[in-house]
């Protein structure tokens, strides 16, 4: 299942407060924002896509741009607030679609946001959104055995890390480890590695003057020739043409890393 991701940051557009009459139902619509419900009083019922969906006081859910949502049956008499947005979803993401929240918490949020005011600047309404969210993304509290190890990988992406490293760390078998992670982001946890280690040379060689044979030993590749190759794979040239054609505060195009 997907989850909204923070690799890309999501951003605001729109929140208020709703309130539905006794029998109200959803309405029926295509929206091309995402929508947080952040549920106070009552049920919330349509269907995304066909699918049923129930959401009750104390649980937020995420309705994903592009679905159509369909009120099918009336709702009991839902109170709760709602943030249109623009957000990133995968398997890695850092949210999940639903879950539960802190009334205590968000609702000191919420008035933060309702108290901004029409003069307010956009970047004060990405700021208590992303508060907001972070909440939510503590509260909920779902590190997989995967987003571990990717975090894991991010953080000693410099070392010579080899499949035994992962397996000991995530406590699974060689197998299981390459399963788990395979499964969520789509690729093994070396190819992985080799990835955000090319993203770094990346960013190096463009915002540096440092020699590329160094980068390549500083970003954890342990032989020349072989980051060579995947360089030139990845990128399409060497990595030395790579820093010529670009300006020196250029960023590779990929910066934002999620696979």
């Amino acid at each position: 299942m997907e989850k909204l991701s923070f690799e890309k940051l999501p951003h605001y557009f729109f929140s208020a407060n709703r309130q539905f009459e006794e029998n109200e139902c959803h309405m029926d619509r295509i929206y091309e924002l995402s929508v947080l419900l952040l549920m106070r009083k009552g049920v919330l019922r349509f269907t995304e896509n066909g699918v049923p969906v129930e959401v009750s006081a104390g649980e937020y859910y995420i309705q994903q741009a592009g679905m159509y949502q369909q009120g099918a049956v009336p709702s009991d008499s839902p109170n709760y607030y709602f943030i249109h947005f623009r957000g990133y979803f995968s398997k890695a993401g850092a949210l999940p679609i639903r879950g539960k929240f802190n009334i205590d918490v968000i609702q000191p949020i919420i008035s933060e946001i309702e108290m901004l005011g029409d003069a307010a600047e956009k970047l004060e309404y990405e700021r208590l959104f992303y508060k907001l969210l972070s909440a939510l993304k503590t509260n909920v509290n779902t590190t997989t055995v995967a987003e571990t190890l990717r975090t894991y990988i991010l953080e000693h992406y410099t070392e010579n890390l080899t499949l035994d490293n992962f397996a000991k760390f995530s406590l699974l078998s060689k197998n299981q480890t390459i399963n788990v992670f395979k499964d969520t982001y789509g690729m093994t946890p070396h190819k992985f590695l080799v990835e955000f280690r090319l993203k770094k040379a990346g960013e190096l060689i463009l915002a540096t003057d440092y020699p590329i044979s160094e980068i390549c030993f500083a970003v954890g590749f342990t032989e020349y020739s072989g980051f060579y190759k995947a360089f030139a794979k990845k990128y399409g040239s060497s990595p030395q043409d790579y820093r010529n054609r670009h300006s020196a505060g250029a960023l590779p195009e990929d910066i934002y890393f999620n696979p």
